[in-house]
C-alpha cells in the first residue's frame, strides 16, 4: 500500500506509544484513523492532537482483552464507516520479570486475553472486511520475543511467539487475496508498556533497567512500521537490537539461549 490518503485504518493501542505514533503519522498522511485503547484520558488525547492539526481521528474506548467489547466495536464501527482498508493490531501488555509457577492466574489469563485473543479477536472481526476491499493491510505486533524465548518472560513470550504463527499461518491462507499481512517484532522502544505493565518486584527497576535497553523512539518505530508497510514488508523488525535478534536466532536456533542467559546475568542481575 503506497497511499494511505483516504484509507480507513484502525489502530489499537492508540492512546500510547506506537499506536499513537502509528495514527499522528497516518493522519498527516491523508488517512482517516480510528484508534482504540482501554485509557480513555490517553485515547481522547490522541484524537485531540490530530484534530487540532487538521487530521480525521475518531477514537474508541475498548478493551482488547474482552471479545464481547471488541465485537461491539465491530458492529458499532461498521454500521458507521462501512469498511476498513488497515487494521493495526498494536494493543498490548506486559509482565514485570517473574517465574512462570509464581504468575498469578489471573495475571497469566489477562496477558493472554489482550496479547494473543486480542489480536485474533480484531483480526476475526474485521477480515471480512479487509477482504473485500481492492487493497488492504493487516498488521500485527508480536516482539523480538516472538523470535526468542527468555526466562521470567515466559507468559509475554508465549503470547508473541502466539502472535508471529498466527500471523505466519493466515498470511498462507489469505495468499490469494489483496490482503498484505505484516508481522512487526520491535526491540527496545521507549513506550510505557513495562511502566504499565504488572509487577510482582520493584516495577520502577525494571522499568529503568529496560529504559537504559530500550534504542528505539515510539515515533521512530512507527516511522520504520509504515516505510515497511509502504515497501510490502512481510517481517518488519525495529531497531539494531531486533535486526541482531533475528540473525542470532536463525543462526543459532538452539544455542542462541546460552548467550541470553548471559547478556540476562549480565545486565539484570546486579
Amino acid at each position: 500500500m503506497k497511499n494511505f490518503k483516504d484509507k480507513k485504518i484502525i489502530i489499537t493501542g492508540g492512546g500510547s506509544g506506537m499506536g499513537r505514533h502509528l495514527a499522528y503519522q497516518l493522519a498527516a498522511e491523508g488517512a482517516e484513523v480510528f484508534v482504540t485503547d482501554i485509557n480513555a484520558q490517553t485515547l481522547k488525547e490522541t484524537e485531540q492532537e490530530i484534530i487540532s492539526k487538521g487530521g480525521k481521528c475518531k477514537s474508541y474506548v475498548v478493551d482488547s482483552g474482552s471479545e464481547q467489547q471488541i465485537f461491539d466495536f465491530k458492529e458499532k464501527y461498521l454500521a458507521e464507516e462501512k469498511y476498513v482498508d488497515v487494521l493495526f493490531n498494536n494493543a498490548g501488555m506486559a509482565l514485570g520479570e517473574i517465574e512462570l509457577m509464581d504468575v498469578k492466574d489471573d495475571h497469566l489469563k489477562k496477558i493472554i486475553d489482550v496479547n494473543m485473543w486480542g489480536v485474533i479477536n480484531f483480526t476475526r472481526a474485521f477480515l471480512p472486511t479487509l477482504i473485500s476491499r481492492p487493497e488492504a493491510h493487516l498488521v500485527n505486533t508480536s516482539s523480538v520475543f516472538g523470535i526468542i524465548g527468555v526466562k521470567t518472560q515466559v507468559p509475554y513470550c508465549t503470547t508473541k511467539f502466539a502472535v508471529r504463527g498466527f500471523t505466519e499461518a493466515l498470511r498462507m491462507e489469505l495468499a490469494d487475496t489483496n490482503v498484505i499481512i505484516s508481522c512487526v517484532h520491535p526491540g527496545g522502544i521507549k513506550t510505557n508498556i513495562v511502566h504499565n505493565g504488572i509487577h510482582y518486584k520493584d516495577g520502577s527497576k525494571s522499568a529503568d533497567q529496560f529504559e537504559k535497553m530500550a534504542i528505539t523512539t515510539a515515533e521512530d518505530a512507527a516511522t520504520i512500521i509504515i516505510r515497511g508497510i509502504k515497501k510490502g514488508k512481510e517481517k518488519i523488525l525495529i531497531g539494531i537490537d531486533a535486526k541482531l535478534i533475528d540473525k542470532i536466532a536463525r543462526w543459532f536456533p538452539v544455542k542462541y539461549s546460552v548467550m541470553v542467559k548471559w547478556f540476562h546475568e549480565r545486565n539484570f542481575k546486579k
